[in-house]
């Protein structure tokens, strides 16, 4: 009984396990990509805070098109940093950031082989070139004008669907456990209601052996009675 009951807990806590499990990846800063992109850059008016809206960066170090993303941003800084900070995942030499990527572009529906991929809000910049200049700018005033918890995050969302995942999951282990408990108890049920019917039988059937056995050895006695007569 206690080996089951370790069993069913095991089963039970499984799907914890299995979604609770989650990769280390390494960022870099607007600051730290810039400095490792060799690109100047003054930061002394600049600093990011927890109202920013994020950019989400997914670049390769030495890409040219990264690069020039970076060059960018950075000539904005002094008149939209306060509105941006970036969190940048370097592709190229980091197996699990490039996975992630591949996680983030499934889950927003808009795939990109290459670098930079550009999430600001729910919208995606597949690569860089000057004329999304614009549409930069603009997109980080229009998510940055939103109350924070109006505000499209990517991980949030995932993070959100990989609950109701497990929360699913969960339930379908609950059901399938039920199910099995619910079908050992019904068949246990029918045996014993099976066997019960047997064995009554079997008694029946003794009885009447019995009852044959005493009819036959009264009249045996009868008949010896007879003879001696």
């Amino acid at each position: 009984m206690k080996k089951v009951m370790v069993f069913l807990i095991v089963i039970f806590m499984l799907p914890i396990f299995v979604f609770a499990a989650s990769g280390d990846y390494q960022t870099l800063n607007l600051d730290g990509a810039l400095t490792q992109e060799n690109i100047e850059h003054d930061f002394s008016n600049y600093k990011e805070t927890n109202d920013q809206v994020i950019i989400y960066l997914f670049r390769g170090n030495g890409c040219g098109y990264c690069r020039n993303f970076l060059t960018f941003l950075n000539s904005i800084v002094d008149e939209y940093g306060k509105y941006f900070r970036v969190v940048s995942f370097e592709v190229w030499g980091d197996n699990n950031n490039a996975a992630l990527k591949e996680e983030v572009s499934t889950f927003l529906n808009y795939r990109s082989e290459g670098v930079p991929y550009i999430v600001i809000g729910d919208q995606v910049f597949p690569g860089y070139n000057n004329s999304f200049n614009d549409a930069i700018k603009e997109k980080i005033m229009s998510e940055y004008e939103k109350d924070e918890k109006d505000r499209y995050d990517v991980f949030a969302e995932m993070e959100k669907a990989q609950k109701e995942e497990e929360n699913k999951g969960k339930v379908n282990y609950f059901l399938i456990i039920f199910c099995n408990l619910l079908f050992i108890v019904s068949a246990t049920a029918i045996v014993l209601a099976f066997t019960n019917a047997k064995h009554n039988e079997l008694l029946d059937e003794i009885e009447e052996i019995k009852e044959k056995l005493n009819i036959e050895s009264g009249d045996k006695v009868i008949k010896k009675q007879k003879n001696a007569k």
